[in-house]
């Protein structure tokens, strides 16, 4: 499924790259090095993104500046301090870098890929990733600013970090196959003017991409031999394992779910 965060502003999309996106503990399970991510959307062709993702490259576009030249293409808005009605000092947000966009792929998915050690299915995730997040951004559009509505512009930028561990509950991390995707707060219009995103048509969007990912996740499974059952919330499950088993594979949801009763 697609998980989308609130907005990150250039501090935290900046500290979050150096010490989750790319830690080498987010692949504990395949034990590879430093994640280099990766480029995705029509504006990172443009502007010459092209093999791993470079702290400066992913820096500049976190301020709204081109990644290549530091040219600033997106205006940025400081962080203020006012008084409101109620005479409470509120401090607003520094410029909004962007938006993680999380695909997790099925328990059972994660286990036939990590534990199972078939890089096959993890080839199939990151697949159904590329195409997911390939129709999310036909959804893109503009912030044009005053009364004017949002102009659309199918046109983003995103960097791809694939991890394969979810977060440690009680020293054990779990094997949890998911992608971050960090759409930055840059599109173009058709006129050669950069503006920053509309986030409202990414959100509306959420359920359809994560639909074209189960689907495309679904089909590539079938295709390797899979047979597939529907789990919770219709995610596609490599069929074989029992629902207790998952469940004791996932103490990080089993511990959310226990949050929410």
């Amino acid at each position: 499924m697609l998980t989308i965060s609130k907005p990150l502003s250039a501090t935290q999309a900046q500290t979050y790259h150096r010490k989750e996106f790319t830690a080498k503990e987010q692949n504990y399970w395949s034990q590879r090095g430093e994640i280099a991510g990766e480029w995705q959307g029509r504006l990172a062709g443009q502007f010459g993104l092209a093999g791993t993702v470079s702290t400066e490259e992913f820096a500049r576009l976190s301020q709204g500046q081109h990644p290549q030249i530091g040219e600033q293409l997106v205006r940025q808005r400081a962080s203020y301090e006012y008084t409101d009605a109620d005479g409470k000092t509120v401090k607003t947000m520094e410029h909004r870098a962007g938006w993680d966009a999380t695909f997790s792929a099925p328990k059972s998915v994660s286990l036939t890929a990590l534990v199972g050690g078939d890089d096959r299915v993890r080839e199939a995730h990151r697949e159904s990733v590329r195409i997911a997040l390939e129709h999310l951004e036909h959804y893109a559009m503009a912030r044009i600013g005053g009364n004017h509505p949002a102009e659309a512009t199918a046109r983003f930028v995103a960097a791809k970090f694939e991890h394969d561990t979810a977060r440690p509950v009680d020293g054990y991390a779990a094997p949890q196959l998911h992608t971050h995707a960090v759409i930055f707060n840059i599109t173009e219009r058709e006129t050669g003017e950069y503006r920053a995103l509309q986030p409202q048509s990414l959100f509306a969007s959420q359920q359809f991409a994560t639909a074209i990912y189960q689907s495309e996740l679904t089909y590539r499974l079938r295709q390797l031999g899979y047979e597939i059952t529907a789990g919770r919330s219709g995610a596609p499950e490599i069929k074989g394992y029992t629902q207790e088993y998952l469940d004791a594979s996932s103490p990080r949801s089993q511990q959310i779910r226990e949050y929410l009763v």
